[in-house]
């Protein structure tokens, strides 16, 4: 794991455990607004620390909401956001603190975005340059700094809905070059690829849960490829505050991530089995 600053060393020991982490994220009300299950910031922060997660990403007023039911959970804060869902497209970004801002708030770690392949120069160009500002000014005052770097690219195979291998690995490799601590990305169901793309980046990657689907397993079997084949970690929301028993799919994470266990093992930990 790269951490150029004692800072940085001793912030980034809040947020993995053995070099792991699980991550629940509660930021997506700040693009949708309240979605069901985010209602309660604190709720969720608790539930959290209750069901073994090492981490919460969360913007500057969710955490003011949740400060009491931190306990030793690491604080990923939520620095930049899009327009609302009610504007426009979640590319176009602006910034909500500084890391300094950050830091005196109490975070261990911040995070942005930055898409790639989006089709537009001008925003991409932009969305970088964000990414190596935060970047110098993380680096300067001890502050790690995950980057979440998803293509979003439209390929003519309309099958085509993930990223490809190659894309991922530039992604993730982007992370490495503009300095940055960690990435967040997706898994795009290529074992194979994903692993020589987490090969080439040179830093911790860690899944990104994605939307929630028809099929509430689907995350276990994601999650324990992507770990077997380079990631170290998740930061999963969606799959989690959406699902009827968000307790149970985090003691199934927490397995898969810290224990190694088998996908089964940890369907029968979400069944109660």
């Amino acid at each position: 794991m790269i951490a150029t600053s004692m800072g940085k060393q001793l912030r980034l020991r809040r947020i993995f455990r053995n070099g792991r982490a699980l991550v629940l994220p509660l930021d997506h009300p700040i693009y949708f607004g309240p979605q069901r299950g985010t209602e309660d910031p604190a709720r969720l922060v608790r539930l959290a620390r209750e069901h073994g997660a090492t981490a919460v990403l969360l913007t500057a007023g969710a955490l003011r909401q949740a400060t009491t039911e931190v306990g030793d959970l690491g604080i990923i804060m939520r620095i930049d956001t899009t327009i609302s869902h009610l504007g426009g497209p979640d590319t176009i970004m602006h910034l909500l603190q500084t890391p300094e801002e950050a830091a005196a708030l109490g975070a261990d770690m911040v995070v942005v975005n930055c898409y790639v392949g989006i089709g537009d120069a001008r925003l991409e160009a932009q969305l970088l340059e964000k990414l190596a500002r935060v970047s110098a000014q993380c680096e300067r005052i001890g502050m790690p700094l995950c980057a979440e770097i998803i293509p979003r690219v439209s390929y003519a195979d309309p099958n085509q809905t993930s990223p490809t291998s190659d894309d991922l690995a530039h992604a993730m490799r982007l992370g490495f070059e503009y300095g940055c601590d960690i990435v967040k990305t997706v898994y795009n169901d290529d074992s194979e690829g994903f692993a020589r793309a987490a090969s080439s980046a040179h830093v911790p990657i860690i899944m990104a849960g994605g939307p929630k689907s028809s099929d509430d397993l689907a995350i276990f079997r994601q999650l324990k490829e992507a770990m077997t084949h380079g990631a170290c970690g998740a930061a999963v929301g969606r799959r989690v505050w959406g699902s009827p028993d968000p307790g149970a799919v985090l003691d199934a994470l927490r397995a898969i991530i810290m224990d190694d266990a088998s996908v089964a093992a940890a369907v029968a930990i979400y069944r109660g089995a």
